[in-house]
């Protein structure tokens, strides 16, 4: 972006700088950091990766275990979070007024802005919405007078992408004087900021002169272990079905379970209780490490009536935490499925029944006291997903006379709680997938951590385990957190549903359901995950515009809803919770989730097209 003539520079600063102006701290790592400088140079920053790509965070100030745990294992990154916040220190206080909200972060005149400055990425110079906030007394391992800025919840970064957090001077100072230019900053030769000097170098808006300060850094590539999850099941032995039994047979559907053997990728012992232990890792060939086959049980709900020609279509569903391979049943979810002419296979979702004898399912998922079973095993659930797909394409069997059979051709997915959090993997990058339905399905960790509190008081845990008072969504213990679990975090893989599919993948098909009030998944992790899907909010007695998608440019539209966003369907539906009940559990509780939730599946199986009918 042209640069201005000195002598108007010059002008300018005198004018609007004081000695009492703000100025940011930028200071090169130079020798071994330490915890006491280590915010001295704007975070995330390029100039803490390695020469072989990956972070040196050593120094990264930590109060606690965990954090210790996962500063040591970011070496194994090779580049930053997708949706954690942003730190700048000052050496005064700022004007808050200066400062953009997620609205006008977006335009030219914005005072501080992410853009991406990529380039080799096709949407350089894009910018992200973001929350912008002054903290004058904050977290105790940072402490006083620093800008943070956040990704707008919903608005996860593209992966391995090069970005910039860009202060400009249009930043005030308390005293109402514009903010002074960080010196190491201006006169910056590291290749690392090249990026961002060639985009203000460019044609319109800002120049480098119009710049305190940035921080340049690329972004993780995040979703690739699910790809290499695929590969991995692909590779392992075809699961075929053993002892078969016939459960019930109760029109409109007979129930049958049985038992099978599947790929598990996580290393070391069940439940995973120490450091490093349920982890899954990559090969130099890009495919998942396979640690041992494990034994499983399942349920088949199936039509009653004919086999249509191709076979039944066939829904995964996937419980939540404390379910198992028989809730689908139990819930009522395949009766209405069945009742749709769609099949439904389910079971037991990581670490529950068999597959942890004696364990506790409800603290044992989340296990946030090993950092990688932690991230990890909602990626396993990822793996069971891609094997139950495996079992039900090779699943043909005699019923009284029926040769059961079904067609892959429409795979569709169910996923409730846990089954959200596990599911979004298989459902972005299985291109045999055809449309999925998600009940009580967030994404976002650091949002979670302080806003969920059933089956487990989650803040109050939070907090006594981070140590770095105020934990807070602005909290850089928190941005940690999240940089490190971003890989399994079900955020990172909305994008990849509906708006922007892997190569190869079509859009497919998404409903999502939000209750009010959700305390199992809280229903700001549950809007993050509806913005970063990016479909129509279906108009409702209790529907609610959310900001996140109101800036994606979606709206609130009346059912009948179908092709309303890159050739399919994407909508969240609202509901009031039931009375005595909890919004969580809406899609079971509720008579218009049930039947749009039914329906949406039904109408994608029957015409190949999902409409979100109206509610009776």
């Amino acid at each position: 972006m042209v640069r201005r003539p000195g002598l108007l520079l010059a002008i300018s600063l005198v004018a609007a700088c004081s000695d009492d102006s703000a100025t940011p701290r930028f200071v090169l790592p130079e020798g071994a950091a330490t915890e006491e400088t280590f915010y001295d140079l704007p975070f995330p920053n390029d100039l803490r990766r390695t020469e072989a790509g990956v972070l040196e965070l050593s120094a990264f100030p930590s109060n606690a275990l965990l954090l210790d745990q996962i500063r040591t294992a970011s070496s194994q990154l090779d580049g930053f979070g997708l949706n954690g916040a942003m730190f700048t220190k000052f050496d005064g206080q700022l004007d808050p007024a200066s400062l953009p909200d997620p609205a006008t972060s977006m335009t030219e005149t914005a005072s501080v802005y992410l853009v991406n400055v990529d380039p080799d990425s096709p949407d350089r110079g894009a910018r992200t919405p973001i929350l912008t906030k002054f903290i004058a007394d904050g977290a105790q391992t940072i402490g006083s007078d620093y800008l943070v800025a956040r990704p707008y919840p919903g608005f996860p970064l593209d992966e391995g992408t090069t970005y910039a957090l860009v202060i400009t001077t249009r930043v005030k100072s308390a005293d109402g004087s514009s903010i002074n230019r960080a010196s190491t900053y201006t006169s910056l030769t590291a290749a690392a900021y090249d990026p961002l000097f060639e985009y203000l170098d460019e044609s319109g808006g800002d120049d480098r002169d119009d710049v305190a300060s940035a921080a340049v850094f690329t972004t993780q590539q995040a979703t690739a272990v699910v790809v290499a999850l695929r590969k991995g099941v692909m590779a392992a032995p075809a699961p075929v079905a053993t002892d078969i039994v016939l459960h019930t047979s109760v029109a409109p559907m007979t129930v049958f379970t049985g038992n099978y053997m599947a790929p598990n990728f996580q290393q070391g012992d069940v439940p995973y209780r120490n450091t490093p232990t349920g982890e899954i890792k990559v090969g130099s060939d890009g495919v998942a490490i396979q640690v041992r086959m494990e034994p499983l049980r399942f349920s088949l709900a199936v039509p009653t009536g004919p086999v249509p020609p191709t076979g039944f279509p066939i829904a995964i569903y996937s419980h939540g935490t404390g379910g198992d391979y028989f809730s689908g049943v139990a819930d009522g979810t395949a009766e209405r499925l069945a009742l749709e002419g769609v099949a439904t296979i389910s079971m037991d979702q990581v670490l529950h029944g068999p597959r942890n004898p004696g364990g506790n399912p409800e603290l044992d998922f989340f296990n946030i006291g090993n950092v990688f079973a932690a991230r990890d095993n909602a990626l396993q659930g990822a793996a069971d997903a891609f094997s139950q797909m495996r079992l039900a394409n090779g699943l043909q069997f005699d019923d009284m006379g029926r040769a059961i059979k079904f067609d892959m051709n429409r795979l569709f997915f169910f996923g409730h709680s846990q089954g959200g959090l596990t599911g979004p993997g298989f459902v972005a990058f299985e291109p045999s997938l055809k449309g999925a339905v998600l009940s009580g399905t967030g994404g976002l960790l650091y949002l979670s951590l302080l806003n969920k509190t059933d089956p487990v008081n989650f803040p109050a845990l939070t907090e006594a385990l981070l140590r770095d008072e105020p934990v807070d969504a602005d909290n850089p213990s928190m941005a940690l957190v999240q940089m490190w679990v971003d890989r399994s975090d079900p955020v990172n893989f909305a994008p990849l549903m509906v708006r922007k599919p892997a190569p190869g993948i079509q859009p497919r098909a998404i409903f999502q359901t939000e209750g009010f009030t959700d305390t199992y998944t809280p229903n700001v992790c549950i809007e993050a995950f509806a913005t970063a899907i990016g479909g129509d909010i279906v108009q409702e007695p209790d529907a609610k515009e959310l900001l996140g998608l109101t800036l994606r440019g979606r709206s609130i539209k009346p059912a009948p809803l179908t092709g309303n966003l890159n050739g399919t369907t994407a909508a969240l539906a609202q509901y009031k919770q039931r009375p005595g009940s909890n919004g969580h559990f809406v899609v079971f509780d509720i008579s218009a989730a049930r039947q749009q939730s039914a329906k949406f599946l039904g109408t994608l199986a029957s015409t190949g097209k999902a409409t979100v009918v109206p509610a009776n």
